[in-house]
Order: C-alpha cells, then structure tokens, then sequence
C-alpha cells in the first residue's frame, strides 16, 4: 500500500522577479512571504507532523513517498505530474485556512489526473471544518482530527487489514461527518520514533538541510522537538487550541532529547540544533536536565529554542548557554498590560527586559516577536508596543497581525463583537492583512502600523551603540558559522519581506 505525504507549494506572482508564496506544513502560524522567483524560502519549518507520520507507517512496513513542494519550490504542474508518475493510493496533506480554496481546487485535479486516489485531510483548519469539508467536497475521503500520527496509522492498517473504520478515534470520514469521538494525546511523547528526515522533501533527493529558520548562526542547523503543548493558553495560539485540544503539556524525556541530537549530528552533520517547541523553556527542569545530558556526553553542538520570557532566571540562562545554546526567540505580543491580560499572556515587561539582559551578558541572540490588530486593541496600545520594543534591547524582533484563526477563542470572540471582517478564507494572512477591526481602529491602520513597527524599531537599534557591537559580534559569528554569501541573502530577503523592497 503506497502513501503519499505532501506539502503542496501555494504560490502567487507578484511581478516578473517576485512572488507571494504560503509557509504550511509545519508551521503554528500559516502566513504569507515574498521571495524572488526560482529561490527558496529564508524561513522554511521542518514538517514534523508529516515525518512523524513517516516514520510510524515505515515502522509497519508501507510504502511511503514524500513531496515537499514547498521545499522544492515546485509549481502546481510540476507538482500533478509527480504525483501521477507516483500514483499512490492514498495521498494526505495538511491545509491550512488562507490556502484552503486552492487545497480543495488541487485536491479536485488530482482525482482527476491520477487515478482517484484517496485523499486524507488533516491539519487545524481541516479539524475545525471536517464537517463542511466532507460534506462540500466530494473530493475528500476522510480527515484526520488534530494531533494526526497514529490516527493515520490506524486507519491505513484497517484498511491493510480490511477491518473497519468507522471506530477509529480522531477520524472523520464519508458517512461519518457527525461528532467525532476524540483521540487522546500523544503520550509519553517517547513512544514516537524519530522522525523520517532521511526522505524529505523527496524520497528520491533527501536533504534534511534545505529547512531553515533565518534565526540560525550555523549551518546545517537541524529542527527538532522536546514538547508539546503549552500551559498559557494564549487565546490566538493555534496548535495549543486546536491540533492539541489545550491538552496536557507534554515532554520527552532528556535522554530521548539528546539521543536525537546525537543522531542528526552523526546522520546530518548538524552545526547548530534548533529546538522549534511550541516553548522550550516552560519547565525549568526540562531545560537543566537536558543542558545536563548535554554536557555530561559531551557534545560539542551549539543550539537554539522557541522559548518565553516569562519564567527563566539568570541560573537557567547560564546553564544554557554553557551547554551550546545561542539563541532564544521568545512572545511579547504587546507591550501594553491592559492588552496582556486579555490575550491571556502571563508576562511581565520588566522581566522581560531582564531576561534580555541575561541573554546578552551570556552571548544568547534574542529575537522578541509583537503582534497588532489584537482584540480590543487601540492605537494607543499599539504605541505602547512599539515604545516597548524601542526600549527593549534584543537583537531582532518580527512583527506580526495577529490573525483569528478558526477553531481559537480569538475567533470565537471576534466573531461575537462583530469585528472579524473577510471576504474569502484567503485574507487570512498575518503578515500582510488585518481582518479584524472596529469603530475606532480600521483594518488599513493596524497594516501601516506593522510597517512602520519594524522601521521605527530598527532605526532606534541603529542608534544603540550596544547593539551595534553585540550585533557585530553576532554577524562574525554567523559568518564563521554560515558563510557570508548565504548570510547576505538571506538578510536581504528578510529585510526586503519586511520593508516590501521589490
């Protein structure tokens, strides 16, 4: 029985030399970017829910093929005719809410060019909607309900097996669009094999490499995972909310952590390791044992995390950094208190900016992420964010429109006051368009503020002379760790995504 993993490319020409294109499998956030034609991504998110998946239905002995179009940077033709030539008989991709249409639009070539395959949905947008999904496309035979691994292993061995399916929780299927029994979380997270690097983005040309987060100093730099799931329940989080259900927060142990490592080094050749949790440092005895195990085997790898502000202590940092740590990027989302509690932030401002400070003193890069167009958001608290992140001596930040994706409190809550405001599931995109407003604060506002967000902090860091110095440091570092030619493009591409320069 053949299987078809795929991340379908969603791209959109901007002009002759650039184009719009859509970051998916793997990424909590989908989003839009721009890049120049021809080139890859400089942010491109390991799809672990897909090698996971990989790995389990390898494990039990079925045929397997993975297309990464995204990774590829392969057009929709070219993308048709490979999965023809590989005609599986069953083909799963997680879509996302501003890809959605299209998704459905492809889903409807492919039945048509390759020989009917069956088609399996997944991912937070398909778990919210399984039901109008089913029910609207003929096209979709079944959907698999947030956390995904082993409900797509269960039901490719029913069907190996001819048992039925209509038991299997977390599934929803032609026939069965009704409630759906819940599937339990993932746990111990050791259970799960690692995950199948060795064939992404393509069986037939495996470069685990070509993933990338921009925030890396080293090259290769591999993407890993220690947990699942967060505490906060911040109200826009999508994978907290939807894929994980706001279950428990879930940890592999230290030793299956820096096993992995070892194997991505010695597999891999990994420089740099980075750890893209949902947040890393949420326990405090998750992170020293792991800098523990790190050092008592030895291993000469620098690493970074997805990680917080919210409860690191200078000890903690200390740890980290010492056993090869470099880099930390971290929420803010506002710097106005009023804003925090609503969201469900449990931050504070001041230790922020003491955690910033740690970091620095032990050479850990920063980068803080902020976010506008937030619920009941005013102009006013959007100044304070930017007056905030001006003062705020980290080494880069991002800034985002914090978009209300289906299935999250923020949606449910925008909905409500009558401030979500979209003609197409498309405009669902945080890094160009705002669908929330209200009376006092319009759509077009909170778009120009973004912009101006990350101008306005960039001059002031230019002005910084500790920045300017600590940020030096960084660049040689990255320069001795990545190459210049590979650094210099990817910066140009980051600043001109940020700064639309065409």
């Amino acid at each position: 029985m053949k299987i078809l993993l795929a991340n379908p490319s969603c791209k959109k020409e901007i002009n002759r030399g650039y184009e719009k294109y859509f970051i998916r499998a793997g990424s909590r956030w989908p989003h839009s970017s721009i890049k120049r034609k021809g080139e890859l991504p400089h942010y491109l998110p390991f799809p672990f829910f897909l090698a996971y998946t990989a790995a389990l239905l390898l494990r039990k002995g079925f045929e397997v093929e993975v297309i990464d179009a995204v990774a590829l940077d392969m057009e929709k033709e070219a993308f048709l005719e490979r999965v023809e030539k590989i005609s599986p008989e069953f083909i799963l991709f997680e879509t996302t809410t501003p890809t959605v249409d299209e998704d459905l639009t492809l889903i409807e070539e492919i039945k048509r060019k390759s020989r009917s395959p069956r088609i399996i949905l997944c991912g937070p947008h398909a778990t919210v909607f399984y039901k109008e999904l089913l029910k609207s496309s003929s096209a979709v035979d079944f959907i698999a309900l947030g956390e995904y691994e082993y409900t797509i292993l269960e039901l490719l061995s029913a069907i190996r097996e001819r048992r039925g399916i209509d038991n299997i929780p977390g599934l929803a299927s032609r026939g069965k669009e009704g409630v759906v029994e819940e599937k339990s979380l993932i746990a111990p997270l050791d259970k799960l094999p690692f995950p199948s690097r060795d064939i992404f983005p393509e069986n037939k040309s495996p470069n685990v490499q070509i993933y990338w987060d921009s925030f890396c100093q080293n090259r290769p730099a591999v993407q890993m995972h220690t947990s699942r799931g967060c505490p906060y329940h911040c109200y826009f989080c999508v994978w907290n909310q939807i894929m994980y259900r706001n279950g428990k927060y879930r940890l592999s142990s230290p030793k299956r952590v820096v096993d992995e490592m070892e194997e991505v080094i010695n597999k891999y050749g990994a420089r740099e390791i980075y750890f893209d949790d949902d947040d890393f440092t949420i326990s405090r005895k998750h992170v020293l044992d792991i800098c523990q195990e790190i050092k008592r085997r030895n291993l000469k790898v620098k690493w970074s995390c997805m990680g917080d502000a919210i409860n690191l202590d200078e000890e903690e940092i200390y740890e980290m950094a010492s056993s090869g740590c470099i880099g930390m990027k971290f929420g803010v989302e506002s710097g106005s208190p009023k804003v925090l509690r609503e969201i469900g932030k449990p931050i504070n401002l001041k230790r922020v900016k003491q955690i910033t400070y740690w970091c620095n003193k032990y050479r850990i890069k920063t980068h803080a992420a902020f976010s506008v167009g937030l619920l009941h958001e005013t102009e006013k608290d959007m100044e304070k964010s930017l007056k905030f992140a001006n003062g705020l001596n980290v080494d880069t930040i991002q800034v985002s429109i914090c978009t209300p994706f289906p299935g999250t409190i923020f949606y449910e809550e925008a909905l409500k006051e009558g401030h979500l405001f979209y003609s197409s599931w498309n405009e669902f995109d945080g890094k160009s368009k705002s669908i929330i407003q209200s009376p006092d604060l319009k759509a077009e506002r909170i778009e120009k503020f973004r912009r101006k967000f990350f101008q306005s902090w960039l001059l002031h860091s230019l002005f910084r002379p500790s920045w300017i110095m600590r940020n030096l440091y960084y660049l040689f570092r990255s320069i001795r760790g990545i190459g210049l030619k590979f650094l210099l493009a990817r910066v140009y591409d980051e600043l001109k995504d940020e700064l639309k320069i065409k």
